[in-house]
C-alpha cells in the first residue's frame, strides 16, 4: 500500500471528530473520540503501521466517482465493476436533531458506512485494521456478536458489521456478496460495546442530512448571503469550516504532520485552536450569516480572560480543542511520515511563543460585525479595553510573528500593523459606544506606531514593505495592509508593494508566504486569496477574477484545499483540509461579489468603512 495524494481525500465529520476518506473508499485518517485525540487510523502517515479502514469492491474498473450529497458533509463514492455492477458507499459522522447549540448526544464519536448495490451484483470486502494511540501500543482484535472490537492500553474501538470475520496480523476482513437493492451497514464507534446505544443507520443518515442542509440554509436575520457564481464553492468551504469548528474552539486543520515540502521536516500538528485562525474563521461565519457560530468564539474569549483573573498578557497563541491542558510537542519516531517526511509531530511548541497580531485580530473580528458588539456593561467590553491598553504597552517589543518561525523574536511588520489595528478599532468602538477608556492615550500610541511602521517597515530599495524591521525579506502579509485600512490602496507604498509581491512571490496566481519561505515550501493558498482581495480593492477586478478562477481550479474533486500547493506540480502540501485556505476562499468570493455589484451591505469588509465610524 502506497501513499495517496493529499488531494485524493474527502472530509467528513460532526463537530467532535472527523475522518479523511480516500477516493477509493479507504479511511486513512481518523482520531477518536475527538479531533485532537490519538489516531485510530493513520495510514496517511504510515501505510503499514498507521492503520486503515478499507472498502474494496472486487472487479471495480476506473476511478471511483466521489461527491457530497448536496450541501451536506455526507460523502458518496460510486464504484463500477467490469460485469456491470454499480456500488454506492456513503460515509458520514452522525449529527442529531438540528440545534444552534449542539449537545454531545448529537455528536457521536463514530463512523457510519453504508454500502449499497445499485445495479447488478458485486463482491465487497471490508478490511478493518485500526492502530490505536497512533500505533504506539499493540492493538488486539477480537470477534464479537456484532462484529469486531479493537483494544489497546486504555482504548477500545468497536465495529458493528455483520459477516464472517477473519482476524490476522494485518487486521480483520469480511466479504459479502451483494445483489441489486441489498446493502451492508457498518458503524465504527469509540468505546466499549457494553451497553452502547447507537442510532439506526438509516435514521442517522436522514438526521445527519437534515442537520447539514438546515444549518447551511438557516442564517440569522434575513436570507443567507448569495454570492452569485461563487456560491457553490463558498458553501463547500463553509461546510468544511463547520466540521473544524466543533464547540467554541476552531481547529486550524484536521491533521498533523502533512509536510509543507516533501522530506524537509516542516511538519506540524494543526489540531489546535489558534486565536488568530479562530478569529479569521469567525469573520467568515459572520460574512455568511452564521452569527451564532461567531458568538461562541466571543463567549470562549470571555471565559478565557475571566477565568482566574487572567489578563491579555496571559492569552496563549493556541489552545487544545478538547484535551485537558496543552500537550508538549513530541515526535512519533515509529511512523514513516507522509511520503517519508519525518518527523511526525504531535503537540505544537508554538504555544510558548508571543505573537502580538492576535490582539488586532480579536478587535478586528468584533469591529467587523455589529451582531458581536458588546453591550455597555458587558464582560467583552471590559476585555477589549484591557487588550487595547495592553497593546499600548507591548507594541514596541519584538514577537515571533504570524508564521511562527523558530529562530527568535523580531519586529515583524505584520504584527506591528495588527497592533495598530487593535488601537484603531478600539478607538472607533470606544467613540461609537461611549466606552470609559483612555482614548487620548490610544490615539497617541496609534499615531506613534503608524509613524514607526512607515519609517522602519518599508524597504525603499525593494519597493515593498519588509517582513521585519531591518530585514531584507518581503512578506505576503503586506497585501493586507490596505485591506486593514492601515494605508489606502492608492498609497504609493501599497501600489509598489502589490507590484513587488506579484513580481517576486507570485507564480501564476499562487503566492509564497515570503521570499524566506520560497525555497523551503510550496505556495501558501491563503496568501494567494489575499492577492485576489488586494487586486479587487485596488480596482483591478479583472485581474482579481482571473486569479480567483485559477485558484478555484486547484481545488480537489470535492472543492477542498490543503495548506499549500506545489506550483510546479499542482500537488497539495501541508495539513488538510486547512481552515485558513477555506476562509480565504469565502473572503474572496464575498469581495468579488461586492466589487461586481452596486449593492450595499450592513456588514463592512476589510478595506471598507465601518458602521461604527
Amino acid at each position: 500500500m502506497e501513499f495517496a495524494p493529499i488531494a485524493s481525500y474527502g472530509f467528513i465529520g460532526n463537530l467532535l471528530s472527523c475522518a479523511l476518506v480516500r477516493r477509493d473508499g479507504a479511511i486513512d485518517w481518523c482520531c477518536l473520540p475527538a479531533i485532537d485525540s490519538p489516531s485510530v487510523f493513520a495510514a496517511i502517515l504510515d501505510p503499514e503501521k498507521g492503520g486503515a479502514f478499507r472498502v474494496t469492491v472486487h472487479g471495480s474498473e476506473g476511478e471511483p466517482e466521489q461527491a457530497y450529497l448536496g450541501e451536506t458533509n455526507i460523502l458518496r463514492t460510486v464504484f463500477r465493476t467490469s460485469d456491470g455492477g454499480i456500488v454506492e458507499l456513503l460515509d458520514w459522522m452522525h449529527m442529531g436533531v438540528f440545534s444552534y447549540v449542539e449537545g454531545e448526544e448529537s455528536r457521536l464519536p463514530a463512523l457510519f458506512r453504508l454500502v449499497r448495490c445499485l445495479e447488478g451484483k458485486a463482491l465487497v470486502t471490508l478490511h478493518f485494521n485500526p492502530r490505536l494511540d497512533y500505533g504506539r501500543t499493540q492493538t488486539v482484535l477480537s470477534v464479537t456478536e456484532r462484529g469486531i472490537c479493537a483494544r489497546s492500553e486504555g482504548d477500545t474501538l468497536c465495529l458493528h458489521a455483520r459477516g464472517v470475520w477473519n482476524v490476522g496480523t494485518d487486521g480483520a476482513q469480511a466479504t459479502v456478496s451483494l445483489t441489486e437493492g441489498r446493502e451492508w451497514s457498518c458503524i465504527c464507534h469509540y468505546g466499549s460495546d457494553d451497553g452502547v446505544s447507537l442510532p439506526d443507520i438509516h435514521k442517522s443518515l436522514q438526521q445527519t442530512e437534515r442537520y447539514w442542509k438546515r444549518w447551511i440554509a438557516e442564517c440569522e436575520g434575513d436570507e443567507c448571503p448569495y454570492l452569485g457564481r461563487w456560491q457553490k464553492e463558498a458553501i463547500r468551504s463553509l461546510l468544511a469550516l463547520k466540521i473544524l469548528a466543533g464547540g467554541r474552539r476552531i481547529a486550524a486543520a484536521a491533521t498533523t504532520s502533512l509536510p509543507e515540502r516533501i522530506g524537509n521536516g516542516e511538519n506540524w500538528d494543526y489540531r489546535f485552536s489558534w486565536v488568530r485562525d479562530t478569529a479569521f474563521t469567525v469573520q467568515a461565519f459572520t460574512m455568511m450569516g452564521h452569527f451564532d457560530d461567531a458568538r461562541e468564539f466571543v463567549d470562549w474569549l470571555c471565559e478565557l480572560l475571566c477565568e482566574g483573573g487572567m489578563r491579555p498578557a496571559d492569552l496563549q497563541v493556541l489552545y487544545p480543542l478538547y484535551a485537558t491542558g496543552t500537550p508538549d510537542e513530541a515526535e512519533l519516531t515509529h511512523l514513516r511520515g507522509y511520503r517519508d517526511s519525518r518527523p511526525v509531530r504531535i503537540g505544537n511548541a508554538a504555544m510558548h511563543q508571543k505573537q502580538w497580531d492576535i490582539y488586532g485580530e480579536i478587535l478586528e473580528t468584533i469591529y467587523r460585525s455589529a451582531q458581536l458588539y458588546p453591550g455597555p456593561d458587558s464582560t467583552l467590553r471590559r476585555i477589549l479595553i484591557d487588550i487595547v491598553n495592553y497593546v499600548c504597552e507591548i507594541w514596541r517589543e519584538p514577537d515571533h510573528g504570524i508564521w511562527e518561525l523558530r529562530q527568535g523574536s523580531q519586529h515583524y511588520v505584520y504584527s506591528k500593523v495588527m497592533c495598530w489595528v487593535a488601537l484603531d478599532r478600539g478607538i472607533k468602538l470606544a467613540s461609537a459606544h461611549q466606552w470609559q477608556a483612555d482614548v487620548v492615550r490610544w490615539e497617541e500610541e496609534r499615531e506613534a506606531l503608524r509613524s514607526t511602521i512607515l519609517t522602519e517597515g518599508y524597504n525603499a530599495e525593494r519597493q515593498c514593505f519588509r517582513q521585519a524591521f531591518g530585514s531584507s525579506y518581503i512578506d505576503a502579509t503586506a497585501l493586507l495592509f490596505p485591506l486593514l485600512e492601515f494605508i489606502p490602496a492608492d498609497h504609493p507604498f501599497a501600489v509598489n508593494t502589490l507590484e513587488t509581491i506579484r513580481k517576486e512571490l507570485e507564480e501564476d496566481a499562487l503566492v509564497y508566504r515570503s521570499d524566506y519561505h520560497r525555497e523551503r515550501e510550496g505556495t501558501f493558498i491563503f496568501c494567494s486569496f489575499w492577492l485576489v482581495d488586494a487586486l479587487a480593492l485596488a480596482g483591478r477586478v479583472t485581474d482579481a477574477v482571473r486569479n480567483f478562477k485559477k485558484l478555484l481550479a486547484h481545488a480537489n474533486h470535492l472543492g477542498l484545499y490543503a495548506e499549500e500547493i506545489d506550483p510546479k506540480t499542482g500537488e497539495f502540501l501541508g495539513n488538510f483540509p486547512q481552515a485558513f485556505t477555506h476562509v480565504g476562499l469565502i473572503n474572496s468570493a464575498v469581495y468579488l461579489g461586492r466589487s461586481q455589484t452596486e449593492e450595499s451591505s450592513e456588514q463592512p469588509l476589510m478595506g471598507e468603512q465601518s458602521m461604527v465610524q
